[in-house]
């Protein structure tokens, strides 16, 4: 799965080398599956317990009739399948262990179900964060902030089985090496710096070990403003090849091709300098007046508000919040498309793009 950002034709040049990016919330899901792996007897023994009654009608009547619950199958192709399948387990318990009793099937001990609480607060803030990343509104500058606040929940978890919490945590640093190690082959600064231009969430960049991402994501960031503004004078200098309506010059610059290009190439190189100068000084203005203020408008208001405080960093800092941080909602919306487009609902006369926007938008027709 990949991401694909659809820029401005600006930063088309810039970004070229960044355009496709694995899908955030997929990625974090495979590093939990990883995980998931390694043997474990009390989730083996969950799994059977929960075959045991979905399987049998009367333990699925009983349940539903005392509880109004049933039990979760966990699916290794649905995200978060195997924490919801733990979350039911521990909140039927009481009641669930009434009707094995009484089907004489065996439940877990009482130490087993210590063990399968710490499993599911070990996958509570995995599958917290997958489902945020995967709704449409999260930006991509929340990857980086997500990224690093699951792997200081798993440096902090200490009622788990080593093992496996090491090796979600190499899993996690693997995968997502493209994003936070700048020394990676495959480093992307993308997401680094849309973090570091969301105001809301850019002070997770300011920590020690986080220097060498921060200093990455200042670089990108300065040079796509410096493109941007290279870009915006060649478009204002077009006047050497047009007639000009005002006067005499641009048409006696135009007999001297040569002489034409020559003053073009250095009044750019005069305004490369210019602005790259005047960039640095806006980020390290923008990045005080995160330090200084409590920011809590959203990352795009901050910007748009802000054009004529940071018109270096502003368009950039613009296209880089407004990228989603994956592609599950697209998909999503594929899906839906898929279903209204089927033969069962070739009678309707309505467009399909007006039923797929009732369809995603019906909560709010309520």
């Amino acid at each position: 799965m990949f991401l694909t950002f659809f820029l401005t034709d600006l930063f088309q040049d810039g970004f070229s080398k960044f355009q496709r990016m694995p899908c955030m919330a997929h990625t974090l899901q495979l590093a939990v599956k990883d995980a998931l792996k390694v043997p474990s007897a009390v989730l083996s023994k969950a799994r059977s317990i929960v075959h045991a009654v979905r399987k049998s009608s009367v333990a699925n009547e009983r349940m539903i009739q005392r509880c109004g619950r049933t039990l979760i199958r966990d699916c290794p192709t649905r995200w978060n399948s195997t924490f919801e399948m733990i979350k039911r387990l521990i909140e039927t318990r009481p009641t669930l262990n009434e009707i094995l009793e009484e089907l004489g099937i065996d439940t877990l001990l009482s130490s087993e179900w210590t063990k399968l609480e710490n499993l599911m607060k070990l996958l509570e803030p995995f599958a917290t964060h997958t489902d945020q990343l995967q709704t449409d509104s999260q930006s991509l500058s929340e990857i980086v902030p997500a990224l690093l606040n699951l792997e200081a929940h798993l440096q902090q978890t200490t009622n788990m089985e080593k093992q496996t919490v090491q090796v979600l945590l190499r899993s996690m640093r693997q995968r997502f090496a493209g994003i936070l190690d700048p020394t990676h082959e495959k480093f992307d600064p993308t997401a680094g710096a849309a973090s570091l231009m969301d105001p809301t969430v850019s002070l997770a960049l300011t920590s020690p070990e986080m220097q060498h991402l921060k200093r990455a994501a200042e670089t990108f960031v300065l040079d796509q403003a410096l493109r941007y503004s290279q870009t915006s004078a060649t478009m204002k200098d077009n006047a050497f090849e047009l007639p000009s309506t005002s006067g005499g010059t641009n048409k006696t610059l135009q007999k001297y091709t040569f002489l034409a290009t020559k003053i073009l190439s250095t009044t750019n190189q005069v305004n490369s300098v210019d602005n790259s100068g005047s960039a640095v000084h806006e980020m390290q203005k923008y990045l005080d007046e995160v330090k200084r203020d409590n920011i809590e408008v959203r990352p795009l208001q901050y910007w748009q508000g802000r054009v004529a405080v940071y018109p270096k960093l502003a368009p950039v800092a613009i296209d880089l919040v407004c990228a989603p941080a994956s592609q599950a909602f697209v998909e999503r919306i594929f899906s839906v498309c898929g279903q209204l487009s089927s033969g069962l609902r070739s009678r309707m006369t309505t467009s399909l793009e007006q039923r797929v926007f009732l369809k995603v938008n019906r909560k709010f027709c309520y």
